[in-house]
């Protein structure tokens, strides 16, 4: 590789409390459920240590944009992430403009807490609602119920100062084509600029992974797929990336900066890295204990992007973004394409699985995007 240039690279900055009231069966991220007395005091300490250790990430960078995920961050005190707030203010890390998101969980929205997040700063909110169905919810075993959902858009309504974008999971077992489509008939009657949609898959390491799960069919799934597109098009929301659906100019800057192949920096137990130096592309993952993070906060496991596994990194992120990504972009972002990265893209096309003239998949190559970013491996 050459031509790295980490200053020209942009940068986000993510942040993970991990503490959830219960792991959901589906979920496969790092979390824990045993939050004790002091713990959250603990872990922003070492947050802010880590902060302050990761200054040759950094590289003399802003951040272009700054998300607390987890985990359910809303269980997190307001205080704490103040504290966040003003080390990160203290050292003149954040452009002006910054987007500033913040996860929240249906239950932890009132009027309070969303005003005190809004005054630290924080100006986009994702909630993580899954779906309005009560029965769905019970099948995902949720900790929320669909009053809680309704309420949660209710309160966030009455800011107008922030950006809402809400999580809505499909493909759920036992779920009906007519149970999905009054689920995205629900969340458009809000009139909100923004939707994370999933389809439900069932990764290893989750609870659900262990049991013997009624699937529906992949033609139910290409059903709710086709109803959401038509719906959702018709309320001016367009898909821009495989699970994200927004109006024109509110796409999540945070999850674009992923896909467009920039840095981001992860603080917190389990948060994952990619920091690009004069010689290198790496990718970085924080220990996953909490205890074990806490006494060590700046250390990684490491694996390094080699002009091997250079191309097929680089499109597992850019094929993401449905609308491609032209050759100026590229350059203007400092994304170097290598010979052998030009060579797949052009077998690529000949296999009419991606466009000419830049970096944008098919129809029939989005449809199948695992085979089409398979030509990079």
């Amino acid at each position: 590789m050459k031509n790295l240039i980490p200053e020209r690279v942009p940068l986000s900055l993510y942040i993970h409390f991990p503490w959830c009231e219960k792991k959901c069966p589906y979920c496969d991220f790092n979390i824990d459920t045993n939050k004790k007395d002091g713990d959250e005091e603990s872990l922003v300490k070492a947050i802010l240590k880590d902060l302050d250790m990761s200054h040759d990430y950094i590289a003399d960078r802003k951040f272009t944009s700054v998300y607390f995920g987890g985990g359910t961050p809303s269980l997190i005190s307001p205080k704490i992430i103040e504290q966040i707030a003003n080390k990160l203010k203290k050292l003149n890390l954040v452009e002006d403009n910054c987007e500033v998101s913040f996860e929240l969980n249906p239950k932890e929205v009132d009027k309070n807490y969303l005003g005190d997040l809004i005054d630290i700063g924080i100006n986009r909110v994702s909630i993580g609602i899954q779906s309005f169905d009560q029965d769905i919810l019970n099948t995902l075993e949720r900790n929320h119920g669909s009053r809680d959902a309704i309420n949660a858009l209710e309160v966030v309504s009455g800011f107008k100062s922030i950006d809402t974008t809400i999580d809505l999971i499909y493909g759920n077992m036992e779920q009906t084509l007519k149970s999905f489509v009054t689920d995205i008939n629900k969340f458009c009657s809000f009139n909100i600029d923004h939707l994370s949609l999933y389809q439900l898959t069932i990764e290893p390491n989750t609870i659900f992974y262990k049991k013997e799960l009624i699937m529906p069919e992949d033609t139910l799934i290409e059903s709710m797929e086709i109803a959401a597109k038509e719906i959702l098009n018709k309320n001016n929301l367009y898909q821009y990336e495989v699970s994200s659906w927004a109006k024109k100019g509110s796409q999540s800057r945070h999850n674009m900066n992923y896909w467009m192949y920039g840095d981001y920096l992860g603080l917190g137990p389990g948060a994952h890295s990619k920091i690009t130096m004069k010689n290198s592309i790496t990718r970085m993952i924080k220990l996953k204990k909490v205890g074990s993070y806490i006494n060590n906060p700046s250390k990684t496991v490491n694996t390094s992007i080699t002009p091997e596994t250079y191309d097929l990194d680089l499109a597992m992120n850019l094929l993401r973004i449905k609308d491609g990504v032209s050759f100026e972009d590229l350059t203007s972002k400092n994304i170097y394409l290598s010979e052998s990265f030009l060579r797949k893209l052009k077998k690529g096309v000949n296999e009419s699985l991606l466009e000419k003239g830049g970096i944008k998949a098919t129809n029939m190559g989005y449809k199948f995007l695992n085979d089409t970013v398979n030509i990079f491996n």
